[in-house]
């Protein structure tokens, strides 16, 4: 597992990091390595998320060229949600 060495990290952060690794009964290097791992995998979501968005979207013009079908209009959508009591 490759090491990293984390420069220049302002007391505040560290003291937060502490406290949180205290509450997660874990030790402040645990507890570092949990933060930077949940936001990779944040990150590898969001990059994901582009992605799979764009393949929804391709298949969509694929299956719709013309647009909206009939009666899914954003417009006829909303009208009906401002019209419904």
């Amino acid at each position: 597992m490759p090491n990293v060495h984390i420069r220049d990290l302002p007391a505040e952060a560290v003291e937060t990091l502490r406290s949180a690794a205290r509450r997660h009964g874990r030790s402040l290097n645990a507890e570092i390595v949990a933060a930077l791992v949940e936001r990779a995998e944040r990150e590898a979501l969001r990059d994901d998320l582009g992605s799979r968005l764009s393949d929804i979207r391709r298949r969509w013009r694929e299956r719709n060229p013309e647009g909206f079908p009939p009666g899914l209009e954003p417009e006829t959508i909303i009208r009906q949600a401002r019209d419904s009591p």
